[in-house]
């Protein structure tokens, strides 16, 4: 339709589409008090994320949880986590050998993000592969991804549904009640692991945070602040936002180092360059290893996890560019679309770094030569819903990459007669979105990179 805001109306309802980033930051960012509202998702009610600050409606809970997070997931306060990640990174790379060059490495991955989020969320350590926490938490992200789209399914436009027998539910509510069970497993299992420990005991997380406020706050005689179901709820938004996202954009890379080994020789000779072969990559190496970011970058805006986001929820009549936006609008900030617009990024279908690097010149890191074009954006979404671990997800995408490439190879697999398998790039569709199953082969660059890796500190 040549518009960058579309609008249609579903059984009645009011739906704008925002295509492009002009249009949503217009909208989400300078009017985000009128746009920080969220449809009431029935089905996610129904599957138990009625306490996820994702999902929350405008009003005390969702600013109260929004303060919580925000203060822990800022800028400048990730970095009290490096040290967790730069360790997770190592058992995932020693998970890389263990498992053999076919084997074992997407587990690797999902251990590598679940073990992040959790420590953070609740200071809990994953001892290995197989930790029951590892499968409470793949249960859940399947839960999350799989049982339809945010305020999209027959339930959230008529919610007396839930309440009729069963036969009379879609595919997307049977699905929700039938995994319930995962979603509540998140909540509680990891939670219960913490209450049961002493408060001496406790390691450092944003739930001991909450729950030694809350203590105190009742020593003192206080209607406390949280609920048990508060804390649960805002822990387990750093899972739903921080796992299965970096998960995602992690086999998006991995994919794409399959299909473009050039990337992987550019990144690993600047590498060595500043990093060496003796040790690992750090966060201290970031600022003069920009080509990463590039890739970062790249992986996030070729595939943005959350292609279409989560709708918001406008409050008042609103008027833009002369289009009338009715109260109680359900707005989508499409993120697939700005990612891959033509008019800001040439041949947006391809997976190419280089198209952020500057034109000419270069930034001192032998990256220079590219298109100038900029980094993605929408894909964390936008205004007052912009998500809080934005940060966190991109820091610790970065020193994956870095540590893969410096260490090991990524490479097609073979079938048994020594041919190479050419991977099938197809995406799963739903509220998040990543490559499917895929083969591939990810071994040490040489013997040097798997003797580091076995020294590395885990």
């Amino acid at each position: 339709y040549g518009s960058d805001v579309l609008f249609l109306r579903v059984l009645g309802q009011p739906v704008v589409v925002l295509n492009s980033v002009r249009a949503a930051v217009d909208l989400l960012d300078k009017r985000g008090a009128n746009y920080s509202d969220r449809p009431r998702f029935v089905l996610f009610e129904v599957m138990g994320w009625g306490k996820t600050l994702t999902f929350l409606r405008h009003g005390p809970d969702f600013r109260t949880h929004r303060r919580i997070l925000q203060r822990s997931f800022q800028k400048g306060s990730i970095v009290q986590y490096q040290a967790l990640q730069c360790r997770e990174t190592a058992v995932m790379l020693r998970g890389f050998l263990d498992g053999g060059p076919g084997g074992g490495w997407d587990k690797a991955l999902r251990r590598f993000a679940t073990a992040v989020v959790l420590g953070i969320g609740f200071g809990i350590a994953i001892d290995s592969d197989d930790d029951p926490l590892v499968q409470v938490a793949a249960d859940a992200s399947y839960a999350l991804g799989h049982g339809g789209a945010p305020a999209g399914t027959p339930v959230d436009f008529f919610p007396f549904l839930r309440w009729l027998p069963r036969w009379f539910h879609d595919r997307s509510l049977r699905f929700a009640r039938d995994w319930r069970w995962a979603v509540r497993g998140l909540h509680d299992r990891p939670f219960e692991a913490v209450l049961a420990l002493a408060a001496r005991d406790r390691r450092r997380s944003l739930i001991k945070e909450m729950l030694d406020q809350r203590e105190a706050q009742l020593a003192r005689g206080e209607t406390p602040e949280l609920t048990h179901d508060d804390i649960k709820g805002a822990a387990g938004a750093v899972f739903a936002a921080g796992q299965d996202t970096t998960w995602a954009t992690l086999l998006v890379f991995v994919l794409n180092m399959v299909l473009h080994p050039e990337v992987q020789d550019k990144a690993r000779r600047l590498l060595d360059e500043v990093v060496g072969r003796d040790r690992l990559p750090a966060f201290s190496d970031r600022p003069r290893l920009t080509y990463i970011d590039y890739i970062v970058q790249e992986a996030l805006r070729w595939c943005p996890v959350s292609p279409i986001g989560v709708p918001h929820r406008s409050l008042a009549d609103d008027v833009y560019n002369g289009y009338w936006i009715p109260a109680g609008s359900f707005v989508y900030a499409n993120a697939r679309a700005m990612t891959h617009d033509p008019d800001t990024y040439a041949d947006p279908d391809a997976f190419n770094p280089d198209r952020f690097a500057p034109p000419a010149g270069g930034d001192g890191d032998g990256s220079g030569g590219g298109l100038g074009e900029p980094f993605p954006s929408g894909q964390f979404g936008f205004g007052r819903r912009v998500c809080i671990g934005k940060h966190l997800a991109e820091a610790s995408v970065w020193i994956v990459v870095a540590s893969v490439l410096s260490t090991m190879r990524i490479e097609k697999a073979r079938d048994e007669h020594g041919n190479e398998i050419e991977p099938e790039v197809e995406l799963t569709q739903g509220l998040t979105s990543h490559p499917k199953p895929f083969p591939c082969r990810i071994v040490p660059r040489d013997e040097r990179a798997a003797e580091l890796v076995r020294r590395a500190e885990t």
